[in-house]
């Protein structure tokens, strides 16, 4: 399995934070059978300033770790960049980490509070530019919850979304696990990854909600969520996949009513 998703990388955000615990993240993550960790700290301006270049040492830096301990993964650097309003011009000239490295894939962060401004010119200017968008855990985002159809606006202009294995098993609330379900059932959502921090409350394994999520789609649409979804997403391509399926249409808000959205995200 692909992990596309975690905070592994110690002490350049709120993730891991130490080397020795990176290890034994590393060590979990294979157990569990995660075969490929991407390293994808938080890139913020004015919090975590984790630029491409940084990133690259601090992977390259851990893989050697890594490979002392004879731990058995391979990592794959990216970030969690959030939204600016240079983005575009950051992954153009490289400042902006992607997945893989591989300069088309970009794992976006919104606020889980805040509105985000001109979202949807966003998608479709950075998709004329030729990346790829990846919403990291659009079920935990306030904006979506509100209205899940300003999400399915967005996959239906091109981007892509990575589902949290804690929202399917819980742990951010019941109003991210029915978003996730719904978004799960429509075809709405494209990776499954563990956004894991630490060994504690949010460990990196995917096993448990692999299993979950097939209970809801299906074993083989949860394998690929895991497998060759997210490595065709490394390699900078479009993944083929079914368009979102269409529901009868709801009025401004019912959805949400409809799902007992109350427009709260749980966790940080």
């Amino acid at each position: 399995m692909i992990d596309l998703h975690t905070h592994i990388l110690p002490g350049v955000d709120d993730g891991v934070k130490s080397e020795d615990e990176a290890v034994e993240f590393a060590r979990v993550a294979r157990e569990d059978g995660v075969k490929t960790i991407v390293a994808t700290p938080h890139c913020k301006d004015g919090f975590f300033v984790n630029d491409r270049l940084a990133v690259l040492a601090a992977v390259e830096h851990l893989r050697r770790r890594l490979d002392a301990e004879r731990v058995d993964v391979e990592l794959l650097p990216g970030a969690e960049v959030h939204l600016c309003a240079d983005l575009l011009d950051r992954v153009r000239d490289g400042r902006a980490p992607t997945l893989g490295d591989n300069g088309k894939t970009l794992l976006l962060e919104l606020s889980l509070t805040q509105h985000p401004p001109g979202l949807e010119n966003l998608v479709f200017h950075l998709k004329l530019g030729g990346v790829l968008t990846l919403f990291a855990h659009p079920e935990r985002i306030r904006y979506f919850q509100e209205e899940p159809a300003r999400y399915e606006a967005l996959v239906r202009l091109g981007a892509f979304g990575q589902l949290t294995t804690g929202s399917i098993l819980g742990t951010f609330g019941t109003e991210a696990t029915r978003l996730s379900e719904w978004m799960l059932k429509r075809g709405l959502v494209h990776v499954l990854a563990s956004d894991s921090h630490n060994l504690r409350g949010r460990r990196p394994v995917l096993s448990a909600a692999v299993a979950a999520v097939a209970a809801v789609v299906g074993e083989e649409r949860a394998l690929r969520m895991v497998t060759d979804v997210p490595a065709t997403l490394l390699r900078g391509e479009e993944p083929d996949l079914p368009a979102p399926d269409d529901e009868p249409p709801r009025r401004r808000g019912g959805l949400a009513r409809w799902l007992g959205l109350g427009g709260r995200s749980d966790g940080s």
